[in-house]
């Protein structure tokens, strides 16, 4: 890309992220099927059962033709396995920035959400734990009459006001699964009338 990823090139980054998966998966099920034809022209698992006496169940099978392979064609393994893992590591990547493009976010903006939330939570920790240590202070000080029938294990079990804090995410660029969509396809910048008001304004 050479390049941040920002509102006009993010469709370009999400096609090149999905484009090498698909190449990594390719490659897997293409090196598979050349090892596979290989196994069958050799007749393998036919040698292996007939003159060996192996019998023929997978599990019975599995480590003979995993050694024969190893042993024969370990470069095209390694390569199967190094394809199968690059291709997982971008399937992962890919949904994760699928999943900021649905809800209209960018990275930047979802470690800053996590800083938001974390000082919301401790500002509405910090006012229920103030309310409870009023509420605690006016009942040591005979204010608030206990009921006769609360006991003492109660009191003592009883859920902590902190454990009842809520913070909200509030997205005010989230605009809906099709609109957020249509931003990624086709950013609000590249688009015509966009180019005709700036023109205008100028």
């Amino acid at each position: 890309m050479n390049n941040c990823i920002g509102e006009r090139n993010t469709r370009y980054f999400m096609a090149f992220l999905l484009w090498h998966f698909l190449l990594c998966m390719y490659g897997t099920v293409a090196v598979c099927l050349i090892l596979a034809g290989r196994l069958k022209e050799l007749k393998v698992i036919y040698i292996l059962t007939v003159y060996y006496g192996i019998e023929n169940s997978f599990w019975d099978l599995a480590p003979h033709v995993a050694q024969w392979l190893l042993g024969s064609y370990n470069t095209q393994i390694l390569l199967i396995v190094f394809l199968a893992i690059i291709g997982m590591l971008l399937a992962g990547f890919f949904g994760y920035h699928a999943k900021l493009c649905l809800s209209n976010t960018t990275t930047n903006e979802t470690f800053k959400w996590q800083e938001y939330m974390d000082w919301q939570r401790k500002f509405k920790e910090a006012q229920a734990s103030a309310a409870a240590l009023r509420q605690s202070i006016s009942g040591i000080n005979g204010e608030i009459k206990q009921p006769k029938s609360s006991s003492k294990w109660r009191a003592f079990f009883r859920r902590s006001p902190l454990e009842d804090v809520v913070v909200v995410k509030n997205n005010v660029y989230n605009k809906g699964l099709l609109h957020n969509i249509q931003e990624v396809v086709s950013p609000f910048s590249t688009r015509q009338s966009f180019t005709q008001t700036k023109l205008k304004s100028s």
